[in-house]
């Protein structure tokens, strides 16, 4: 079951508390000074000097429905700019380089120490002037530092970018894939009005082909590698880690030998490995096309073996592994529209028992968020899915739609969003009457 109950739920995870970190804890009430205080005290004493002005010209408070803040005399409008930069450089660092990498997203600038403009552009073979307008531009948003002596070194965001292949990766598919693919969007609703195809988007415009994103990939092994190696490296930690499903779900209920979980389009079984070191004695099925099964079970740990198994399976066809406790989708549904959402899911009811469970993971648009910043993310991957597969993020009422429109039976049980996590986890459970009556 969901560690909370309600469509509101919150997960389950740990909230801060003294005990938890007894020496923070001690030292929070006195500490006075550090970079985000001194920038966060030097933003407030701006912002009371333009409300002060505000209030006194008899200006309309500030807020987003209308504009209050034009035609400012000269001192004025250099505080306002001086807001806007102190609140960008707070912003920036209270993101660390890897939360700044997924809004921006260089292997000539050194790792460590600097280089001059002249040696990077002659690295690069191209013109030098043109290297530090590049440059100047990409240090306006911290990626990459010019040193007092006009070289350039890395910033913490740039040096991920260096030191890590799947970031490079996840700025070229970003860049390279889904930016052409967002200048043609309107043109594909234009051109196909209302459409669910997978092969009638901004993408398929953008690259001029018939064939659907995943399809398109395969003809360009690179491209594929590419997209693969950026999915894993956006998946690897922080607030997409495997740990949040593990710990915002109730799996200790499903802890016995005779649990089965199918992973369905699971991959090389990232997530079923997460989850079988976080249990002991439930069983996994890892299902995905040829290829990627074959790949898995090759790479998969032997102390696993046991409970971790691969099978290939196409999940538009019948469900093979029949009266599992739980059928698993990750990022998988949020891929395809209702039209073919329903199909993947209704190729499992056939071998579903009463009480089996339905467990989506997705981003979840519209789910109560204490920042404007993080309650954005599920907007932005909703317009990554428009573009480029004609699909959705979908909303609780969504979800409970969707579960309602394959099977009657099928009783959408909330959500819940693990603490510190930007997925949600969406379950729905098998009754033996619809609408689970009994």
């Amino acid at each position: 079951m969901l560690v909370a109950t309600g469509r509101d739920r919150r997960a389950a995870g740990k909230s801060y508390t003294p005990s938890q970190n007894s020496k923070s804890a001690r030292n929070i009430t006195r500490m006075t000074s550090g970079p985000l205080t001194s920038i966060a005290e030097q933003l407030l004493a701006d912002a009371r000097l333009l409300d002060a002005y505000a209030e006194a010209n008899g200006l309309d408070a500030v807020d987003f429905s209308k504009e209050s803040l034009s035609d400012l005399p000269l001192d004025m409008e250099k505080t306002r700019y001086s807001i806007i930069d102190r609140a960008q450089n707070l912003r920036r660092l209270a993101q660390g380089p890897r939360d700044l990498l997924f809004e921006l997203l260089n292997h000539h600038v050194p790792p460590k120490g600097d280089i001059s403009y002249a040696d990077l552009a002659a690295a690069i073979c191209q013109d030098e002037i043109l290297v530090r307008r590049m440059l100047r531009v990409a240090m306006m948003n911290r990626l990459f530092i010019e040193t007092e002596d006009g070289h350039v070194s890395h910033s913490a965001a740039s040096r991920i970018l260096h030191a890590e292949p799947g970031a490079m990766d996840s700025s070229g598919f970003l860049l390279e894939e889904m930016f052409p693919a967002a200048t043609k969007m309107i043109t594909a609703l234009n051109k196909y009005p209302n459409s669910g195809e997978p092969n009638e988007t901004g993408f398929n415009i953008a690259f001029d082909t018939d064939r659907s994103f995943y399809l398109e990939l395969e003809a360009h092994p690179e491209r594929a590698r590419r997209f693969g190696s950026a999915m894993r490296w956006m998946s690897q930690g922080g607030r997409f880690s495997n740990q949040h499903l593990a710990r915002g779900y109730n799996w200790a209920e499903l802890d016995r030998p005779d649990s089965v979980v199918v992973d369905i389009g699971g991959g090389h079984g990232a997530v079923s490995i997460a989850l079988a070191k976080e249990t002991k004695n439930i069983s996994f099925v890892v299902q995905d096309l040829p290829v990627c099964a074959t790949q898995g079970a090759e790479r998969l740990d032997a102390a696993l073996k046991d409970r971790v198994t691969f099978m290939p399976h196409d999940f538009f066809q019948t469900q093979p592994v029949v009266g599992a406790d739980v059928y698993f989708f990750r990022y998988i549904l949020h891929n395809w529209s209702d039209k073919y959402a329903e199909k993947i899911l209704k190729a499992v009811i056939p071998s579903m028992k009463e009480g089996s469970r339905i467990l989506c993971v997705e981003f979840l648009p519209g789910e109560e968020s204490t920042t404007q910043w993080t309650k954005k993310q599920p907007y932005n991957m909703d317009m990554i899915q428009a573009i480029g597969w004609n699909s959705i993020e979908r909303t609780g009422p969504d979800w409970k739609r969707l579960f309602q429109a394959v099977d009657t039976r099928l009783q959408y049980m909330g959500t819940v969003t693990p603490l510190g996590c930007s997925v949600s986890l969406i379950e729905a459970r098998l009754e033996s009457q619809p609408n689970g009556v009994h």
